[in-house]
C-alpha cells in the first residue's frame, strides 16, 4: 500500500516537473511566464529537500549532490533577478531535472 502511494506521489512529481518546465519555456508573456518560474522554484526546492532527506546520513557525496542542485536553484533566482531571464530558466530546469533524475535513480 505505502509502495502504492510512493509510485503515484512520484509519478505525480514528475509530470508536474515536466508540465512546469514545458511551460516555463514556452510561455510569452512576462507576468505568466514569472509565475512559471516561481512555480518551477517551488518545485526545485520541493525536490532538493526530498533528495537530502531521502538520502542516509553517512552518505556523505549523494548529499553533497543534493545541496549542488539547490544551490544551482539559487543562481537562477540570483539571475532573474539581475535580468539574465535565460539562463536563470536553464539553471532552474536543470536543477529541476537533475534532481528528479538523482531522486528517481540515485
Amino acid at each position: 500500500m505505502a509502495l502504492g502511494i510512493l509510485l503515484v506521489v512520484f509519478v505525480t512529481l514528475a509530470i508536474v516537473s515536466l508540465i512546469s518546465i514545458l511551460l516555463l519555456f514556452l510561455v510569452k508573456d512576462p507576468r505568466i511566464n514569472h509565475i512559471f518560474f516561481i512555480v518551477t522554484v517551488i518545485l526545485g526546492i520541493v525536490i532538493s529537500y526530498m533528495n537530502f532527506t531521502s538520502i542516509a546520513s553517512n552518505m556523505f557525496a549523494p548529499r553533497v549532490i543534493a545541496v549542488v542542485f539547490s544551490i544551482l536553484l539559487a543562481f537562477g533566482v540570483i539571475l532573474r533577478y539581475m535580468g539574465n531571464i535565460t539562463a536563470a530558466k536553464i539553471l532552474t530546469a536543470a536543477s529541476v531535472v537533475l534532481g528528479c533524475l538523482q531522486l528517481f535513480f540515485f
